[in-house]
């Protein structure tokens, strides 16, 4: 009779902060665009749509951290591979171009995201329309200018006299 190994609760596979979810995330970021964007537009986009309440929208979907505003740019790699897995189960496209790789979500695409119906996805997607509403004509040289300016207040609240050091 086979030997029973002990499993430990980490051992359960992680789904957050992943390829896959941060990917799906930009497929319902292109879902909501609506048109071709490059990974620096879809990049930016995910940020503003878990911190929503940073730039004058709704309750953030995620909790607030100290520092947050450096996650804008922590996860290029994992939107990076999640849009391949999606583009690997064809459910978005993608072009070659001069200036870069574009995505954009096709029907398959769209029929994927309609099976999803939790509150957190319900949620995810509000605050994605939200921000594709401020921010989705503009560029991404207008987007990145706009994060420059906040990126030290966002998280900074936790920057109080007693947390700066004292020297």
């Amino acid at each position: 009779m086979g030997k029973v190994e002990n499993i430990e609760s980490n051992s359960s596979p992680n789904l957050f902060n992943t390829p896959l979810e941060v990917g799906l995330r930009g497929v319902v970021i292109l879902d909501q665009l609506n048109e071709w964007a490059d990974l620096e537009k879809i990049m930016y986009l995910d940020y503003l749509s878990l911190n929503t309440k940073d730039i004058g929208g709704e309750e953030s979907i995620h909790a607030p951290i100290p520092n947050r505003g450096v996650q804008v740019f922590a996860r290029k790699d994992l939107l990076q591979k999640g849009l391949v897995i999606y583009l690997a189960k064809e459910l978005i496209n993608v072009n070659a171009t001069d200036e870069g790789f574009l995505y954009s979500i096709n029907n398959v695409g769209k029929k994927f995201l309609e099976y999803f119906e939790s509150d957190y996805y319900q949620l995810l997607v509000s605050r994605v329309k939200w921000v594709v509403l401020q921010f989705g004509t503009k560029t991404n040289s207008q987007i990145r200018e706009f994060i420059k300016e906040n990126l030290q207040e966002w998280g900074g609240e936790y920057l109080g006299a007693d947390n700066l050091g004292k020297q």
